[in-house]
């Protein structure tokens, strides 16, 4: 009687309550409107403590931020005045800009001359030098050239390479736009990418898809709720409903300092399906009931239909909110901040609707009473479903068997692999990003370290013929491209210079250590002290399953090039700590499908009190995983960052429909109804609700399946034909195995 004490304190408050919640509404969409920020960095995917993030971060500090625009510009002639003029033009704007660490192309790209036992370097471009021995020298140091001007001479390239990302991560997306403005008013036509301007593309699309999100899905379900809800004043309480628990959860989120990336975006969405998935049951139980009982007060009808409905909407909502709580165990911040503010809203959605149900059944008219259901009559279905499962019980549980058995041999052919491609929407971003690569051969910078376990120079003749193989091997690799360190350098020299045999036998270290330290500081060569040589390589833009056999081929090469006892390789870079995430999303898919399904069991049994029940109402549950599994590998999708936590929340939505389901059948065993009887009165008193929660549930996610970005799109598709499956197991597969196993 707790429970309706309650109910009725919110009835006599009424008018406050109502005061309080909009004050709170209000506040929850001001704060998000104010601070709302968009992060889809690095940072998101790695915890601070995390021993290979820290280590990026301080290679970036140390050696040179992977920051890099690319400025691809269409030229009728690169070595033209005209054309020099707009790159001394770009330099003259960018390279004094705060949050610019260096510049590179053509007007300040260098080349090595030997001169009294030390090496200085010049500008390869000299207005005084002439045309053709310009190419020629573009011609000796092929590595280099090959990323300033395009094979075809019709484009050249102008790089912006920004100070670290952690520095300039609040203010990138205004340093974006400011470069775009520079480039656009000095060369007016040019294309543009790297992974400063993709990073902002990402957070631009899911800011956009957000938006596009909230609109599309409170407009769709609103206009569902027509047709799923009793009567069209339900709708009002509905949109409240939704409302609430969505713009209190964001404010709350956005006043903590978290901020909308490509896992968060999807709350909005999660916590508006599943407060319309209760509402529809609580009206159902109020519709139902108030029809019913038409000579009680209409407190007592609300306060008794309430109490009606809570015992199964609160095991549901348990074991939804167990699915996404556990993906604090995820090892990515990404999804544990999902999981803590989804668990959070839906725990707001939980009590907030009982509360808008409440307020809103008290405003309602008397006309509500005999209103005539507005929702597609589905009660010939159901009664051709209870058919089916007594008629047909062998082959529904034959058909069963085989998606468990066919579900159990996908999970081991579905491959781990993110495709930050597929984190883009289509437009002129993408479209540059693949023109640029297409004549770049790459836009992903790598610095390759190779190190002394002893801690000694490596500037030694036979430190530097084992660099010259290891970057031949690099060279014939299909993936690699353009790949520079000092060997390019000493090459040039000891093909240019008349002293050859001088040039062979001075002293690396010596030399070197007297000479400037660097061609260009774009490109780090080696360290102050020569503690480490570097190569830097371009590769494309790679899913992590195709990145990591190519780190791994790197790997190997150095392995038959340098003897492993004394020394190391290290590969600085993004992509260098983009293929953990591999390692990652599995981790995520284990541990919380893992708790989920664990926690989830012990609900179920406490909620059914029986084990063999129990373990029969489970095994519905992990059909639609299994379905699920089937169209990843039949369709070839990846499990990837987008997608790895569907198991444990799928998980959680199957089992709603399964204990509002076993809810009823409890009650008609309890009057002595047999066990098939039984389950078809359950199926036919929950059917309609169940249809209808799937209904929204499946809309829901085919918005988010609308997505322009592939993953989320893939995310959306892949949820809302679990849902469906969901269905299925519950309607068709459960009443088959009650009938035969549970006597």
């Amino acid at each position: 009687m707790t429970f309706q004490r309650i109910i009725q304190f919110v009835l006599d408050y009424k008018k406050y309550i109502i005061l309080l919640l909009s004050i709170a509404m209000l506040a929850g969409l001001g704060q998000t409107l104010r601070l709302l920020k968009v992060d889809n960095s690095l940072s998101i995917w790695f915890l601070e403590d995390n021993a290979t993030y820290q280590e990026y971060l301080a290679f970036q500090e140390e050696q040179g931020s992977d920051e890099v625009v690319i400025v691809m510009i269409p030229t009728e002639d690169p070595l033209s005045e005209s054309h020099i003029a707009k790159l001394k033009e770009l330099h003259q704007k960018t390279d004094t800009l705060p949050y610019v660490k260096t510049t590179f192309s053509l007007v300040n790209a260098k080349y090595p001359i030997y001169s009294n036992r030390k090496i200085y370097y010049r500008n390869i471009y000299q207005t005084n030098r002439s045309r053709e021995n310009t190419v020629a020298l573009l011609e000796s140091l092929p590595a280099i050239s090959q990323q300033l001007i395009s094979e075809d001479k019709q484009f050249s390239f102008f790089y912006l390479q920004l100070i670290p990302a952690n520095q300039i991560k609040d203010n990138r997306s205004q340093i974006i736009e400011h470069i775009r403005d520079i480039i656009e008013t000095s060369v007016k036509k040019s294309h543009i990418s790297g992974a400063p301007v993709l990073g902002e593309a990402f957070n631009k699309t899911i800011y956009d898809e957000s938006n596009f999100f909230a609109v599309a899905s409170v407009s769709i379900i609103l206009g569902l709720l027509f047709f799923l809800l009793p009567h069209w004043q339900y709708i009002p309480i509905a949109f409240l409903a939704i409302i609430l628990p969505i713009s209190i959860t964001f404010g709350l989120m956005t006043s903590m300092g978290y901020s909308l990336n490509l896992i968060s975006m999807l709350i909005p969405t999660i916590l508006m399906i599943y407060s319309v998935s209760d509402l529809i049951h609580i009206t159902n139980v109020f519709h139902i009931y108030r029809k019913e009982n038409p000579h009680q007060t209409k407190n007592k009808q609300i306060k008794v239909a309430l109490q009606k409905s809570l015992k199964p909407c609160f095991y549901t909502t348990l074991t939804t909110v167990i699915g996404y709580l556990s993906l604090i165990l995820s090892p990515l911040p990404a999804f544990k901040i999902m999981g803590v503010f989804t668990f959070i809203g839906l725990v707001l959605a939980f009590c907030l609707v009982y509360v808008v149900a409440a307020i809103g059944f008290a405003f309602l008219d008397e006309k509500t009473t005999n209103a005539t259901v507005k929702r597609i009559n589905i009660s010939a279905i159901i009664q051709k479903i209870n058919q089916w499962t007594t008629n047909y019980n062998s082959a529904i549980l034959g058909v069963g068997l085989l998606v468990f058995t066919f579900g159990i041999i996908s999970l081991f052919y579905i491959e781990v692999s993110t495709n930050s491609l597929d984190l883009l929407g289509k437009g002129k971003i993408k479209n540059d990003l693949e023109k640029i690569e297409k004549t770049l051969e790459g836009s992903i910078r790598i610095q390759l370290n190779i190190l002394s376990k002893k801690d000694a120079s490596l500037l030694t003749k036979d430190a530097l013929l084992k660099l010259k193989h290891f970057q031949e091997k690099l060279d014939n690799n299909p993936l690699i491209a353009h790949p520079i360190s000092i060997v390019n350098f000493q090459s040039f020299l000891e093909k240019r210079m008349s002293t050859l045999s001088k040039f062979n036998s001075v002293d690396f270290e010596k030399v070197f250590k007297s000479s400037q330290k660097e061609s260009n500081p774009f490109f780090s060569l080696h360290g102050d002290d020569f503690s480490y040589l570097a190569i830097n390589i371009n590769i494309k833009e790679l899913p992590t399953k195709d990145l990591k056999p190519l780190l791994n081929t790197i790997e190997k090469d150095f392995k038959t090039t340098f003897p492993e006892e004394d020394y190391r390789l290290k590969v600085h870079g993004f992509s260098g700590i983009f293929t953990t995430l591999n390692t990652f999303i599995l981790q995520t898919q284990f541990r919380s499908f893992g708790a989920a399904f664990f926690i989830s069991f012990c609900i179920l049994f406490y909620f059914i009190g029986q084990f063999k029940m129990s373990l029969l109402a489970l095994i519905p549950n992990l059909l639609p995983l299994f379905s699920a599994f089937i169209v990843m590998f039949v369709f070839g999708i990846y499990l990837e960052a987008a997608n790895a936590m569907l198991a444990p929340i799928m998980l959680g939505i199957a089992m709603d429909d399964t204990i509002h389901l076993i809810n009823k059948f409890k009650y008609y065993r309890s009057i002595n109804l047999s066990t098939s009887d039984s389950i078809d009165q359950a199926l036919n008193y929950t059917g309609g609700a169940l249809f209808s929660t799937t209904i929204s549930l499946v809309c829901g996610f085919l918005i988010v399946g609308l997505s322009g970005v592939n993953s989320v799109s893939t995310f959306g598709l892949l949820c809302a034909f679990t849902v469906f499956a969901a269905l299925l197991a519950d309607a068709c597969f459960l009443p088959a195995l009650l009938k035969r196993f549970y006597k």
